[in-house]
């Protein structure tokens, strides 16, 4: 039978309010196979898994132990497989397929966890030979829509010279700036405001810069403008873990860098 050893180590306590705590399980021979953030001991935050080999598996973010927002599944080899976000326990927006040397396939969308009149509940229910069936479809659906130029747009001769999808660079301003994947709203709605922070009354708006890629994938957030400890990293987690439409630049994909202001506000005063 295998045998998980749990190790429960305590970060810090929020006042007689809760106690937040990383878990830990381990695999027989030793290696880490998951690393979980947990309040009051209800799943909160990032989750990382792992093989058995120490190669990152998976992460995923959770809100009040369920599964929110984006999940990246990974080859054993390191590099991203799949990425795509859950909202309402369901698969939202782009599915994003990658190929085992990194490379991007195709997106295929998804709306309140349905595609093609089939649903696809959380993780581990997508099947391959759907992903075939419906890559074909997106691809269809791709050639066959039109696109407008723009007069103000930098003449076609310049801009044929940019390979979007290879550009290392992150443009700062491009013509359609990424978005989170249903609205503010949304983002808002799995945001974490800490019982302690309410009762201290803290409140104010955290600046994060975040570093999207083409895929809508943010590959980095950090803290720019802080405002308390209480506050910021739950606005960075929850920036981190968030899928946005993608910048388009003459409607190609291209990475951004971009503030993004997250406020924390008090309801009643």
């Amino acid at each position: 039978m295998k045998l998980y050893i749990t190790l429960f180590i305590s970060l810090f306590c929020i006042n007689t309010f809760g106690q937040t705590d990383t878990v830990k399980t381990y695999f027989e021979n030793g290696q880490v196979e998951s690393v979980i953030l947990y309040l009051n001991g209800v799943r909160e935050g990032e989750a990382k898994f792992y093989d058995q080999d120490g190669n990152n598996k998976e992460e995923r973010n959770y809100m009040n132990d369920k599964v929110d927002g984006l999940v990246k599944l990974y080859y054993s080899n390191g590099n991203l497989k799949e990425l795509y976000n859950i909202e309402n326990g369901k698969r939202e927006g782009p599915v994003s397929m990658f190929d085992s040397s990194g490379n991007y396939i195709e997106d295929i969308i998804f709306e309140n966890g349905v595609r093609i009149g089939q649903e696809f509940l959380l993780i581990g229910e997508y099947r391959e030979e759907d992903y075939q069936k419906y890559l074909a479809e997106w691809k269809k659906r791709q050639q066959q829509k039109t696109s407008k130029e723009d007069e103000l747009s930098l003449p076609p001769q310049k801009e044929e010279k940019i390979n979007y999808e290879e550009d290392p660079a992150y443009y700062l301003n491009v013509e359609v700036m990424p978005e989170p994947i249903g609205g503010m709203n949304s983002f808002y709605k799995r945001l974490s405001y800490s019982r302690e922070a309410r009762e201290k009354k803290i409140e104010g708006v955290v600046q994060i810069r975040a570093f999207i890629e083409n895929s809508g994938e943010v590959s980095s957030a950090e803290v720019v403008e802080s405002v308390h400890p209480l506050l910021d990293e739950s606005a960075r987690l929850a920036v981190y873990y968030t899928r946005f439409k993608p910048g388009l630049q003459r409607g190609k994909p291209i990475k951004v860098q971009m503030i993004i202001p997250v406020e924390f506000k008090l309801e009643d005063k």
